[in-house]
C-alpha cells in the first residue's frame, strides 16, 4: 500500500526535474527526499527515478502516482472549500487560514492596505503572507504551498499562467519620472524620456523590462546612457534621485512617498505599464477565505 503522505515528495521532484531542487524546495535536505522516494519504491515494487543529465525523469510508475496525487490534491482542496462553506453559513462570518504571497511593492502599495480591511471584515480569518518574487510565488500557487499569490507582468510583455491557476486583474500601473526638484523638468506635468538623455540614471539591478525599456528608449534617442547607480529597492532609489545625483522611472503602486525634493513626472507615449494580478488554483474557487482575500485585493486598488 502506498503512503499518501509521501506523494509529495515525487510531485516536488516532477515539478523541479533533481532531487536537490525539490528539496529546497520543501525544506528538506536531498537525502531525506531521496529517502521518501526510496520508500515509495518499496512500496510500489517498481523504480521511480532515473538519472537523466544532471537531473531525473520520472519513469511510468512514478507518473501513475504524480497523476494520482494530483487528484487527491483536488478533491481534498475541493472538500476543503465546502468544509468552509459550511462552517461560515453555520457562524455567521468567513473562517479558517488563507496564505497568499506577494512581492516587495505590491505588499506596500496593495496587499498591506488590504489585509488591514480584511481583518476588520473578517477577524475570524487569518491570513498567512510571505514575500515571494512573482516566478516563485506562481510556483508556490502551483505546488500548493500557498493560496494566493499576487504578481506582476507588463502591458508589453505578459505572462502565460499555468491551466491550473485562475487569474484576477487587480490594476494597471503606469511609470512616472522621477527627478530632483532642481531639475530643468521638475517644473512640468509631463516629459519625454528623451528629454533625459544628458542625465545619470539609477536603475534596477535585476535587469527588468522597466530598466530595459528605458535604455532601449534612450540609446534610441542618443549615445549609451550613463547609469551610475544599479539599486533594487524603490526607496533607495527614491533616496539617490533626492539627493540630487540621478533620475529614475518607477511605478506608483507601492511607490514610497516622495520628498519635497522629489518630482514625479508622467511621461508622454507609450511608457511601461505593470500589470498587478491575483492567482489562485481553480481548485480552490470556491474557498470563502480565497474569495474574500481576492476581493479585498480588488477593492483596495479600485477604491
Amino acid at each position: 500500500m502506498v503512503e499518501t503522505s509521501r506523494l509529495r515528495f515525487l510531485q516536488a521532484v516532477h515539478r523541479c526535474g533533481a532531487v536537490g531542487a525539490a528539496a529546497r524546495q520543501l525544506g528538506y535536505t536531498p537525502s531525506a527526499v531521496s529517502q521518501q522516494i526510496g520508500k515509495l519504491e518499496r512500496e510500489v515494487g517498481l523504480p521511480l527515478l532515473e538519472p537523466a543529465g544532471r537531473g531525473v525523469v520520472l519513469t511510468d510508475a512514478a507518473l501513475v502516482l504524480v497523476e494520482a496525487a494530483a487528484a487527491i490534491d483536488q478533491a481534498r482542496e475541493q472538500a476543503n472549500g465546502r468544509i468552509e462553506e459550511l462552517l461560515g453559513v453555520a457562524s455567521g462570518e468567513t473562517v479558517g487560514t488563507v496564505s497568499v504571497a506577494c512581492f516587495p511593492s505590491a505588499i506596500r502599495g496593495v496587499a498591506a492596505p488590504a489585509l488591514g480591511s480584511l481583518a476588520q471584515a473578517a477577524p475570524r480569518l487569518r491570513v498567512d503572507l510571505v514575500e515571494l518574487a512573482p516566478e516563485p510565488a506562481l510556483e508556490a500557487v502551483v505546488s500548493g504551498r500557498v493560496d494566493v499569490a499576487v504578481v506582476h507582468d507588463w502591458v508589453h510583455d505578459r505572462t502565460t499562467f499555468p491551466a491550473s491557476l485562475e487569474t484576477t486583474h487587480l490594476a494597471d500601473d503606469p511609470v512616472d519620472l522621477l527627478v530632483p526638484a532642481g531639475h530643468p523638468l521638475a517644473g512640468r506635468r509631463t516629459a519625454r524620456l528623451e528629454e533625459t538623455v544628458d542625465d545619470v540614471w539609477v536603475t534596477d539591478v535585476s535587469n527588468g523590462i522597466c530598466t530595459r525599456w528605458i535604455l532601449d528608449m534612450l540609446r534610441a534617442a542618443a549615445t549609451e546612457p550613463r547609469v551610475d547607480f544599479r539599486v533594487e529597492e524603490y526607496a533607495s532609489q527614491v533616496a539617490l534621485v533626492a539627493a540630487g545625483l540621478c533620475v529614475c522611472v518607477l511605478p506608483r503602486l507601492g511607490r514610497p512617498d516622495l520628498p519635497g525634493t522629489v518630482r514625479a513626472i508622467s511621461l508622454e507615449g507609450p511608457v511601461p505599464t505593470r500589470r498587478f494580478i491575483a492567482a489562485h488554483r481553480t481548485t480552490t474557487s470556491r474557498r470563502p477565505a480565497v474569495q474574500l482575500l481576492v476581493e479585498a485585493l480588488q477593492a483596495q486598488v479600485s477604491g
